[in-house]
This record gives structure tokens, C-alpha cells and sequence, in this order.
């Protein structure tokens, strides 16, 4: 399997479990997809809405189902929880492969009885018909059953089976309006599964108005269109929609508008740093060259008559002056991706990789360092912001290498539209408490005597991914090595 993760085993249920772990809660279902590798979409924050442990995720392709099922039930395993997976669609095989492509181990998951499969007939028609009553009864059970052993469950199921013609929607909509009581406050939270071109719009309709959350186009959103329990069933619940969503109408409006001011005082104030960056920088250059060549200037003429203290201060003020020119190099660098228009081409990232080894052949041979590259796909950008991403993340690889021999690899993984590069090395690593600040601009970890630097180069790297609409982040260990991960748009034929 792809990789080893171990889940706490079956235990006797005991009068009272002791659990330090936070409680299950459907910010925890938030977070799993926040987080995930598979789901890049955006997920809107909780802040004051009132949740509930209820998502409904709609899709329309198997990738988008597993982009969603996938991280919620690999964090339920890693929090120690059960998982409930209710299948109809696919067969347990099915599920199974999609979950250790993702590099969760199943086996141990489903050998310690934290993962578990169950059929329609064993669930939702264990009696040959649905009922609302038996099937709130039966999650009820299991709910109290899996958190004597469990820290919560996890519920995810298909619901293609509503389908049938012996099942009434309504006694299924009944159901997934009162399923709302039964989770609030439990350790529990569920995923229902609807195929969106298998079900009617008047199902649709009642399906949103159930859930409180909804995932839909690689989005998971709250729903402004739920309905209560409590008023679900009320017959003045049509007014009360109208009511709720003329209010939604207005809201809307009102919080569009405000962002739109919002984004051209914003786009405004930022056109103006990005013109003062630029031309502070360019500015500066002629000041710094003034310096470092007059002081050169004075060192060469007046060389007879100066002690070693005074060569020695101007070889420290040449050094500065030099340092300041590079900072400002780079700075100028950085302002310039923003004022480049983003018409992107495609890019052939094996040729790009192949011009930056080049540029980079003196600095590879003099460290005795092995540049292994896979094969990589070609993508929408700018070739020579692209050069410039690879050859600071590679030479960076190169300069922080430590006592061995530098060993660099560059790989990339297609995701959808997408494709996610990794530049890893088996270098000196960095501390975690560091991984979030290295890309802000003049951040350094290193003084000038250890690793000469401007603290530039990952700032500059951070702002050419996100110009192509793209993410960066890194996974390090001290001593351990590091690996930089980002993402570019993959270029359409």
C-alpha cells in the first residue's frame, strides 16, 4: 500500500470514555477538504453561521465525488474515528482502490474495524422498504454503539437507491430534515452522495433545503436555502421560504456590492505600491553603484597610505554596498511579476529544467551535487518566470545542502486541470516553526557568514506561482531534508 498510518483498535465500550481529542463537528469536515490535496476548491469559513454535522455533497463526475469522500474519511482515520460507508454506487473494491490511491492504508483501517462497508439492504432497506422511523432508530444505535469505542462517526453514503420506484422521496426527505436532531451536538457528522444528473430538480430542491451544507463544483459552501426541522414541516413553511429568500436576495446584494468597492480601493492602493516598489528600486541603483566605485576609487588611489583598519572598513562598506544592490536586484525582480500581464503560453517544463541545469552546471560541479529530473509536463505560464522558479528552488536545494553531496529531484504529478510540482533535496531541512515565514520578503534563517542570501529568492517564488494562479508550500525536517510542493495550470491542447 502507498503508505503505513496506524489506527487505534477495537476496544471493549466502557461506562465512560476518556477522549482529549477535539469533538467531532462539521468544522472538522470543513478542515478535512481545507486541507486536502484532492479537493482545491474553496471552502467558506464558519464564522457566525450556525452549523450543523450534515453536508450534502453534489457531483457530477467520479473525480469530484472522491475529491470530497476521499479527505473526509481519511481524517476521520487519523482522528481515530469510525467510518460508516454506505455503498450502492460502487463496490467495496471500488472505494477501496480510490482510498489507497489517495495513500491511505486500508487494510489496517478496515482489519481494526475503523473503516466499515455496509449495502443498502442492511441499512436504509433492511426491512425490504424504507422508513423514516426504523432508519433514525438504526443511526440512533450505531451513533451510540461507535462512540463507546470511538472518539466520533464518520457517515457516508450513496443515495442513488432513492431511486427506486417503492421509495417515496417524501418519507426520504422526512428523514434527512430529522437526521439534522439527531447529529446536533454528537460526535457525528455525515456526507450524503447525490449524483446530480440521476436526480429531478424538484428532488434537488428538497435535497439543498435539507442540508445545511453543501459541496457542489470543488466548492463547499453554506447553505442560505436550508430549512430547519422544526419548520420544515410547518404549513406556512412556503411563506417562510419566500421570506428567506428574498432576505437572502437582499444580503447578497448588499455584501457583493460592498466587496466590489472593497476590491477597486484595494486594486487602486496595490497599483500604486507595485509603481512606488518598482520605481523606489530602480531609483536606488545609481546611488548604490556611486558608492561601491568611489570607495573602490579611494582603496586604489590612496592604497600607500592606508593601514589594514581602513582597508578593512572599506572592504566592509563595498560588501554592504553590494549586498544592497543584490536586495535591490531582487526587489525589482519581485515587483516586476505583477506588472507583467499574465497572457500565458504553454511551456515545456523539461526544456525550462534543462536551460536552468545549464545556468546552474558551475554550481553543480563544484558541489559535487546529482540534479535528477523526472519527466514533466508542459503548462500555461511565462518561460522566464518559470526559469526563474526552478533555478532558485534547485539552487536553493544546492547551497543548503550540508555535509553530503547535494542531491536534488525534480518530479511532477498530474491533479485535473492542474499539475503539482516537488523540488525535494536531502539537505539541511528547516524548522517547523519556520515553514510559514520563509516566503515573506528579506526573511533569512541563516546570517550572511553561513549561506550568502537576500532573502528574497522564495518570496519571488511564492509571487510568480500565485501570478499563475497556482499554491506553494513546503513539507521539511530538520536534518531531514526538504521538499518545496506547487501547483501550475497544466496547458489545454
Amino acid at each position: 500500500m502507498s503508505q503505513e498510518t496506524e489506527y487505534p483498535p477495537q476496544s471493549e465500550p466502557s461506562e465512560e470514555r476518556v477522549d482529549d481529542s477535539e469533538p467531532l463537528s462539521v468544522e472538522s469536515g470543513l478542515e478535512a477538504l481545507r486541507s486536502s490535496p484532492e479537493f482545491c476548491g474553496p471552502v467558506e469559513p464558519l464564522d457566525d453561521v450556525v452549523a450543523n454535522e450534515h453536508i450534502a455533497l453534489f457531483y457530477e463526475s467520479e473525480e469530484e465525488q472522491f475529491a470530497a469522500v476521499v479527505p473526509f474519511v481519511r481524517q476521520g482515520l487519523e482522528r481515530g474515528e469510525r467510518i460508516m460507508y454506505v455503498l450502492e454506487e460502487h463496490d467495496e473494491d471500488e472505494v477501496l482502490a480510490a482510498l489507497d490511491d489517495a495513500g491511505i492504508d486500508v487494510d489496517t483501517a478496515v482489519d481494526s474495524g475503523a473503516l466499515t462497508f455496509h449495502g443498502i439492504d442492511e441499512t436504509y432497506l433492511r426491512n425490504g422498504t424504507f422508513d423514516p422511523d426504523e432508519m433514525l432508530e438504526f443511526y440512533g444505535e450505531a451513533l451510540e454503539k461507535a462512540t463507546a469505542e470511538y472518539p466520533g462517526l464518520r457517515i457516508t453514503a450513496d443515495t442513488r437507491w432513492i431511486l427506486d420506484e417503492e421509495t417515496s422521496i417524501e418519507d426520504f426527505m422526512e428523514y434527512e430534515s430529522r437526521v439534522n436532531d439527531l447529529f446536533e451536538g454528537e460526535d457525528c457528522i455525515a456526507l450524503c452522495q447525490y449524483d446530480r444528473d440521476a436526480f429531478s430538480p424538484e428532488v434537488l430542491t428538497d435535497i439543498v433545503r435539507t442540508h445545511p451544507h453543501l459541496v457542489y463544483d470543488g466548492t463547499l459552501c453554506h447553505n442560505f436555502y436550508y430549512t430547519p426541522p422544526q419548520e420544515y414541516f410547518e404549513p406556512d413553511e412556503p411563506a417562510r421560504d419566500v421570506d428567506r429568500m428574498l432576505g437572502t436576495l437582499v444580503d447578497r446584494t448588499e455584501a457583493k456590492v460592498e466587496l466590489n468597492d472593497t476590491i477597486d480601493e484595494l486594486a487602486e492602493s496595490n497599483e500604486r505600491l507595485k509603481r512606488f516598489a518598482y520605481i523606489a528600486s530602480h531609483d536606488l541603483q545609481e546611488p548604490l553603484r556611486m558608492i561601491s566605485s568611489y570607495l573602490q576609487l579611494l582603496e586604489n588611489r590612496y592604497a600607500d597610505d592606508l593601514d589594514d583598519d581602513a582597508r578593512e572598513y572599506i572592504d566592509f562598506a563595498v560588501d554592504g554596498s553590494d549586498r544592497m544592490r543584490e536586495m535591490v536586484d531582487g526587489l525589482l525582480e519581485y515587483s516586476r511579476i505583477d506588472m507583467q500581464d499574465a497572457d500565458f503560453e504553454p511551456v515545456d517544463c523539461d526544456a525550462v529544467l534543462d536551460d536552468v541545469v545549464a545556468d546552474l552546471q558551475l554550481q553543480i560541479d563544484e558541489s559535487d551535487a546529482a540534479v535528477v529530473v523526472d519527466e514533466l509536463p508542459t503548462v500555461a505560464g511565462d518561460a522566464n518566470q518559470l526559469e526563474q522558479l526552478f533555478s532558485n528552488l534547485v539552487s536553493n536545494a544546492i547551497k543548503y545542502s550540508g555535509e553530503e553531496p547535494p542531491r536534488v529531484e525534480v518530479a511532477a504529478d498530474r491533479q485535473g486541470d492542474r499539475a503539482v510540482f516537488s523540488v525535494a533535496d536531502n539537505g539541511i531541512g528547516i524548522e517547523s516553526e519556520y515553514v510559514d515565514q520563509i516566503f515573506e520578503v528579506f526573511t533569512r534563517l541563516h546570517s550572511n557568514d553561513e549561506y550568502r542570501g537576500t532573502g528574497i529568492g522564495l518570496a519571488l517564488c511564492r509571487k510568480i506561482v500565485n501570478h499563475h494562479g497556482g499554491d506553494i508550500w513546503v513539507d521539511s525536517e530538520l536534518g531531514e531534508g526538504t521538499t518545496f510542493h506547487f501547483t501550475l495550470p497544466r496547458a489545454t491542447t
